[in-house]
């Protein structure tokens, strides 16, 4: 059902959330040495002076100081591909995403708005992860950019980035002071016809017991004793680190490249491999540790500042058949237990559950994207909405085979605690989304009276190739 009211604000909204998603992982740009022809006499354009200024072949559009190529915006729908599988974003709006995103970069400048040096290489380093995961090895990422060498890359990588958290840090600016108190909300919600009111999915609260096979104790020694032998060859005998995790590392991410990895203290990994890495002194090889991925040895190649380039090598313990059953039947009794009321589900997840998130909770989960228990099953994992979807509230489903990014078997059983079936939005039941909604509209209407009144004195021009674009703004008016 296509509601009249409400459909302005939805429409308004996601094409601002796709936009900034796009433009945070923009990787279209290009050197403008490349260019045969430069673009000429390029001023601060805040108040544009009687500087000429124009077109030239391969410039698709100009605002402020940023000019976007014709290659950029080839380059901006590859990045969505491989990010994003198949999405195909027309020329129209891949250029105004482009337009949008240095429109917000010109200005935070003109603001005075910064961004550190360590940000943008954090971001740079999340993409290569992400790219070598994609890709395979740097060799590949260099030739999908067309450069001449990684470093070439990572020169890109970090302009790129700085303009993408320029215009992030600005709609942040923009949009911070923003709150809405609840008789806005209400007025939100009564404000919309009671036959276009929106439609909300089935929603479930739910709670899961997760149980993992765990290595044989023998076979956890088997492994520490090969790090421990490695380690002793590195430092008694020369033997080369690299060369060693190319050969034995289980890290499919980092083998290829000699288990090499830089960080800082604020990068994602877990905490207790960032505490070996800034702790052991360069030059260095760690002991073995244990994290959730497996043990580790760690060589501190070199210290940058805050950041750290280390090399390691990960063993993961084997797990028999027998082990991957002894798990299976701990959770086959815990669920017997719980079906005829000896326990509880809370107690039994305290007991036995191996996810440390939820555990301690009693095996409660919390969406992510909202903050409270509910779940939309049309927004989750499809396998995991598959699982729910005949569970009534109070039912325990079956032992779950199923296995994790690392391909390791785990067992699991999901309990649902409260189930919410479609209905139209009712302002008790729904109040936290439609407060959401009202906000996010009220962050919209502000970054639109901020756009028009910047649009007035922001020199844009763009290409006559994108004159029949039917964009969203009217960006050269």
């Amino acid at each position: 059902m296509k509601l009249k009211f409400i459909s302005s604000v939805l429409a308004s909204l996601c094409f601002w959330l796709n936009t900034t998603a796009q433009t945070q992982t923009d990787v279209a740009a290009t050197d403008r040495e490349n260019v045969q022809e430069t673009y000429l006499q390029l001023q601060d354009s805040v108040k544009p002076s009687n500087t000429n200024r124009f077109l030239i072949d391969g410039v698709a559009g100009v605002i402020g100081d940023y000019v976007i190529l014709d290659s950029d915006i080839k380059k901006q729908q590859s990045q969505v591909e491989l990010q994003q599988g198949n999405l195909k974003l027309s020329k129209c709006e891949l250029i105004e995403s482009l337009i949008r995103e240095k429109m917000y970069a010109h200005h935070a400048i003109q603001d005075s708005i910064n961004v550190s040096d360590a940000e943008v290489r954090s971001r740079t380093n999340d993409m290569l992860r992400f790219f070598r995961q994609r890709l395979g090895s740097d060799e590949e990422i260099v030739k999908y950019y067309n450069r001449e060498s990684m470093d070439a890359v990572i020169a890109e990588l970090n302009k790129l980035n700085r303009d993408g958290l320029l215009a992030n840090r600005m709609q942040q600016r923009l949009t911070e002071q923003v709150e809405i108190t609840p008789e806005e909300v209400r007025q939100f919600f009564y404000n919309i016809p009671e036959d276009e009111r929106p439609l909300f999915n089935t929603e479930v609260e739910f709670s899961q017991i997760i149980v993992k096979p765990q290595p044989a104790e023998e076979d956890v020694k088997d492994v520490i004793s090969k790090l421990n032998r490695y380690r002793d060859d590195v430092i008694n005998n020369g033997g080369n680190f690299a060369a060693k995790a190319a050969l034995y590392s289980d890290d499919t991410g980092t083998e290829r490249q000699g288990g090499i990895l830089s960080l800082t203290r604020k990068d994602p990994f877990v905490a207790e491999f960032k505490e070996v890495a800034f702790s052991t002194p360069e030059g260095e090889v760690s002991e073995p540790f244990e994290t959730q991925f497996g043990w580790h040895i760690v060589y501190v190649e070199k210290i940058r500042g805050d950041y750290r380039d280390v090399r390691h090598i990960l063993l993961r313990p084997f797990i028999s058949t027998t082990q991957v059953n002894k798990a299976r039947e701990e959770l086959d009794k815990m669920r017997d237990k719980l079906i005829i009321g000896d326990i509880t589900f809370e107690d039994a997840a305290k007991e036995i559950s191996d996810e440390e998130e939820t555990s301690k909770n009693g095996g409660i989960l919390t969406n992510p994207s909202t903050g409270d228990k509910r779940f939309d099953l049309t927004k989750i994992d499809p396998s995991l909405s598959a699982q729910l979807q005949f569970l009534e509230e109070g039912d325990v489903s079956g032992i779950i085979d199923e296995k994790d990014d690392l391909g390791r078997v785990f067992f699991k059983i999901l309990k649902v605690n409260k189930r919410i079936e479609d209905h139209k939005a009712n302002y008790t039941l729904d109040f936290l989304k439609i407060k959401d909604l009202a906000l996010q509209k009220k962050r919209v209407d502000k970054i639109r009276e901020w756009q028009e009144e910047k649009l007035q004195d922001t020199y844009i021009k763009i290409g006559d190739q994108f004159k029949e674009c039917d964009f969203v703004v009217d960006w050269t008016k």
